[in-house]
């Protein structure tokens, strides 16, 4: 990168951290191991057909085993899960779910117990932008329970408590 680009990229991240995301971990099967990574990035796309979207960094392990199974789970992470995010942020290489309640879910995906919602996908297109790939995936099933979801906003994971109304 040239001093312009370095510069910019500064600003960029920078600029980031003011906007408030949610926190996931994706999970997914490879020849029967299974592996997980935190992420932000990820959104829905269409509800006919149900399809969302995430964003993966080529260079992390999990983005293989997304990109060679084709199914994920996206497991939107409780307030109280702060330590799962961190867990599969890349502070724990091996046996990332050891200790951790899960069930197994469409082709032995692991689903984290306690998240606030789960989905359930099968990949559709992948797109490569830079380091990262867009995975474009169909929503097979989808599950969620009452409960405050984990937030990522000026660089820490934050209680993302909503104000419900009747």
């Amino acid at each position: 990168m040239n001093d312009r680009e370095l510069e910019l990229a500064h600003a960029t991240r920078a600029a980031l951290r003011s906007v408030p995301t949610g926190v996931a971990v994706v999970t997914a099967v490879r020849e029967g191991e299974a592996r997980g990574i935190t992420i932000n990035a990820f959104t829905s796309v269409s509800l006919e057909p149900p399809t969302l979207l995430i964003c993966v960094n080529r260079q992390a392990r999990s983005y293989l085993y997304i990109a060679h199974s084709r199914r994920f789970a996206l497991n939107v992470l409780a307030a109280d899960q702060r330590e799962i995010a961190e867990r599969f942020s890349g502070k724990r290489r091996e046996m990332q779910f050891e200790g951790l309640s899960v069930e197994r879910g469409i082709g032995g995906i692991p689903l984290l117990a306690g998240a606030v919602a789960h989905f359930e996908c099968a990949v559709s297109q992948e797109h490569a932008v830079g380091s990262h790939s867009i995975f474009i995936a169909e929503v097979e099933r989808a599950t969620h329970r009452a409960g405050e979801p984990l937030g990522y906003f000026d660089g820490a994971f934050r209680s993302f408590a909503l104000e419900r109304t009747s």
